[in-house]
């Protein structure tokens, strides 16, 4: 197997440990500002709260938050999240 085939398969087993490990109401931070149509919607470095997990059909997982500067909602890819942090208390989905 050559090097970059290796750091894929890394990558996405990375990615899919983090998707199950970070739960609704932990803190996600991304490796780079994330920009939409021209426009910075979240900056690295900042915590959001993730509001929700998405799995498409096709296994694609996002992570849904709010944009502090812009207030929309944003899809986050589980390969833009460098870190988390679990929040104090976990939140209960009714």
């Amino acid at each position: 197997m050559n090097l970059i085939r290796q750091d894929q398969s890394d990558l996405i087993v990375e990615a899919d440990f983090m998707w199950r490990e970070i739960q609704i109401g932990d803190d996600i931070y991304i490796d780079a500002d994330h920009y939409m149509d021209g426009e910075r919607k979240l900056c690295k470095a900042v915590p959001y709260q993730v509001l929700n997990k998405v799995e498409a059909l096709g296994g694609a997982q996002t992570l849904v938050v709010q944009s502090y500067k812009t207030g929309e909602l944003v899809n986050v890819s589980m390969y833009q999240v460098c870190s988390y942090e679990q929040a104090p208390t976990p939140i209960q989905m009714v």
